[in-house]
């Protein structure tokens, strides 16, 4: 990883009162605030009653929705679950699609996880770094989340492993390598451009994505100079 990870920010208070149309429900933005308090704090730093004052929510609707801090984790990490399913439905589509090449394949699948971390950065610490503050929430981590999204992949990496353009023992090796190169910290850009000031920080998400393909993928000449069209997995000579 770029950097050491940023110091928390402090959760915002948002007035009580009655909610707008376009605010999510008092459950949903309980869960919203609640992962990102675990993500930041871990499970025993985060505060129920900052959790509902960042939620914008009275406290007491917490153990209403939840019951207690061990069920909303759970939750959290069940809606996680949920915005990943979709993308772990691309991936597996991606990864069947013959009428691409492997190369092409590999390429895209790595775009689709890279715009999965890049919409949802709170996944990062809740799972990485906070789901295997205790056994249980590990194996829960695994189970639900971490398993689903390694089978969908496994056999398009076993596949680039074959053919010589991935070089790892293992595609699990392979998995756990892509998603530390690609889930960064939001800090990131800044942090990179105070190392290398000439790398604009507009840019370093898609300079990293790059820098990924081009390091972990060992295309053919015929493939090598074939970039990712910018916004999704599809992609364009150079």
């Amino acid at each position: 990883m770029i950097g050491t990870k940023p110091a928390a920010a402090p959760l915002a208070s948002r007035p009580k009162g009655r909610r707008s149309k376009d605010m999510p429900d008092g459950r949903q933005a309980l869960l919203i605030a609640a992962t990102e308090a675990f993500a930041n704090l871990g499970f025993d730093g985060a505060d129920l009653r900052s959790v509902a004052a960042a939620a914008g929510v009275a406290p007491n609707l917490v153990r209403v929705h939840f019951g207690n801090k061990a069920a909303l984790w759970e939750a959290c990490l069940d809606r996680i679950v949920t915005l990943a399913v979709p993308a772990m439905a691309e991936v597996h589509a991606i990864a069947h699609d013959t009428g691409h090449s492997l190369g092409d394949r590999l390429r895209a699948l790595i775009i689709r996880v890279a715009t999965f971390y890049a919409a949802y950065p709170e996944v990062r610490n809740f799972v990485v770094r906070r789901g295997a503050e205790s056994p249980e929430r590990a194996t829960l981590v695994t189970e639900k989340l971490l398993r689903p999204a390694y089978e969908t992949a496994r056999e398009l990496f076993q596949a680039g492993i074959d053919a010589g353009i991935i070089r790892s023992q293992h595609p699990a090796l392979f998995f756990a390598l892509l998603n530390a190169a690609l889930n960064q910290p939001p800090a990131f850009p800044l942090l990179l451009t105070r190392i290398a000031p000439e790398i604009d920080a507009g840019t370093a998400w898609a300079q990293l994505l790059d820098t990924t393909i081009a390091t972990l993928l060992h295309l053919p000449p015929s493939q090598a100079d074939v970039v990712p069209a910018a916004g999704d997995g599809r992609t364009r000579a150079s």
